[in-house]
């Protein structure tokens, strides 16, 4: 990651407020930023879930992880078809990989 232009080539994002970053940096940030929509929060709730209490408390559903189609931009909720086996799956090889 960020290989082709090594550890001196930064950019600003707006994620970064302003700071230079490599593109690992970039890389990692992003990634992160996916894995949250799928770990629980302080208050023990996955933003995945949005307000659906069964899938938020339910100990039967709870850790029953479904990677939807895509998801809202502002609170990182599921949104369209809930068995998605492509792009959104990849984040179990981020978790794999980052964590």
């Amino acid at each position: 990651m960020g290989k082709a232009w090594g550890e001196t080539f930064t950019v600003s994002t707006p994620g970064s407020n302003g700071k230079p970053i490599t593109f690992k940096e970039m890389a990692r940030e992003i990634a992160n930023r996916l894995i949250r929509i799928f770990t629980r929060d302080a208050a023990g709730r996955r933003p995945v879930y949005g307000g659906s209490v069964k899938f938020q408390t339910d100990p039967h559903w709870r850790d029953h992880i479904l990677f939807y189609e895509y998801f809202h931009g502002d609170n990182g909720a599921g949104l369209g078809a809930s068995h998605q086996t492509g792009w959104t799956g990849l984040v179990a090889s981020l978790i794999d990989e980052w964590r």
